[in-house]
């Protein structure tokens, strides 16, 4: 992402994006394990519903999203949407789609902004054909994310309330620039703590990174490039074998955004780093509410007058709002999805080459980037902990 020519509200998105993503993943870190998510599909899809709020649950939206009025923030998704599609040699699909009650009316201004500037898709539902309805959306999201995410919705996801879904999908799959070697790949210890341990299939191989130590984090920080360097992953390694939670603790009081972007050097890494593949499926009600986004949820006090037409004196609000995401890491590359789940309820440095060595054998904070010289759009971010491959 070329920061000479980025729209000062396509930055100001990117960087919002950047701080929503350390608050969300300090919430989602509180449970043990692993973590993985797609802040950006979170994000966009919150942004959208931005578009239809008005009075204070615009207002907090903004503040929480750290995005310009809703005008810019459509102007500057339409230009970070582009240079998505944009990157070559990976395979990077963007998804947004809404589907809507079909008694229900869309304000013109908010169906015209979400087609033209987030690129969605409409489509409306019949309440009485609920499976029909429901294979639609999955079918949908099975599409988007090449099979990797499935069901997310069932015939009990859609009342007599419910009034629209909002879905965003993204999907990811990439080579790594130097790819690992298979025949390096073994069997070694990964440490959960001082004291466990399990076996990982360990990929190893010399490779050219981009890397510093942080001497605040106490942690090392590389950057391994897909095809065409674009979209990189960054690894956050605490020094420390069970250093994981001190890093996470100091986390909020960093730019996460510098942190993982300025003073990197350019060097050689004998890199060891686990393949592994997981999935995760999470709530995202209770995190956003701590967010301080209680408003969208509250039935009498959410405004979304700017959505749907109204028919009578009622009201819209959020009623439930949920994650599915996927990752696969291995020699070749890379693979992730995520899709992003809103159900709308009616109401009453100077480069110097050197060789270092990075093993990633103990847990771990994880990135897939979209990358640029000032600004990080972070698209996917995780924690390494409880790892296996099949």
């Amino acid at each position: 992402m070329s920061n000479t020519s980025i729209p000062a509200a396509a930055r100001q998105i990117v960087q919002g994006n950047s701080a929503f993503t350390l608050k969300l993943y300090k919430i989602l870190s509180k449970q043990p394990g692993n973590v993985f998510f797609s802040p950006f599909s979170v994000h966009i899809a919150l942004a959208m519903l931005h578009q239809g709020a008005r009075q204070d649950t615009a207002t907090i939206l903004g503040k929480v999203l750290q995005i310009p009025e809703a005008e810019s923030t459509a102007e500057g998704y339409k230009w970070i949407i582009n240079q998505l599609k944009s990157i070559q040699s990976v395979i990077l699909r963007i998804a947004n789609k809404i589907y809507v009650k079909d008694d229900e009316e869309f304000v013109k201004e908010f169906q015209n902004n979400v087609k033209e500037y987030f690129y969605s898709d409409l489509e409306s539902f019949n309440y009485g054909n609920r499976r029909e309805t429901v294979h639609s959306i999955n079918e949908w999201v099975e599409e988007q994310t090449s099979g990797k995410i499935r069901k997310v919705v069932s015939e009990s996801s859609i009342t007599k309330d419910t009034s629209l879904f909002l879905v965003n999908a993204i999907y990811f799959k990439g080579d790594w620039l130097d790819k690992f070697t298979k025949s390096r790949t073994t069997k070694e210890p990964f440490y959960l703590d001082d004291q466990q341990m399990i076996q990982v299939e360990m990929m190893n191989g010399t490779k050219k990174v981009s890397y510093k130590f942080d001497d605040k984090l106490n942690a090392g920080i590389l950057r391994l490039a897909y095809k065409r360097r674009e979209i990189q992953m960054v690894i956050i390694l605490p020094k420390e074998r069970n250093g994981i939670k001190d890093l996470e603790d100091k986390l909020w009081n960093v730019d996460f955004a510098d942190v993982i972007n300025k003073d990197l050097c350019g060097v050689k890494a004998n890199l060891s780093l686990p393949k592994f593949k997981f999935s995760t499926s999470m709530d995202l009600e209770g995190p956003l509410k701590e967010m301080g986004l209680d408003i969208i949820f509250n039935k009498e006090k959410a405004d979304f007058k700017g959505m749907l037409v109204p028919k009578c004196e009622r009201s819209l609000s959020v009623d439930k709002i949920f994650q599915k995401a996927y990752i696969d890491v291995n020699e070749e590359g890379s693979e992730a999805a995520a899709v992003t789940v809103v159900r709308v309820m009616m109401g009453e440095c100077a480069r110097k080459e050197r060789i270092i060595d990075f093993v990633v054998d103990h847990p771990a904070i994880f990135m897939l980037v979209q990358s640029g010289t000032q600004d990080l759009n972070i698209l996917f971010c995780g924690r390494l902990y409880q790892l296996k491959y099949h």
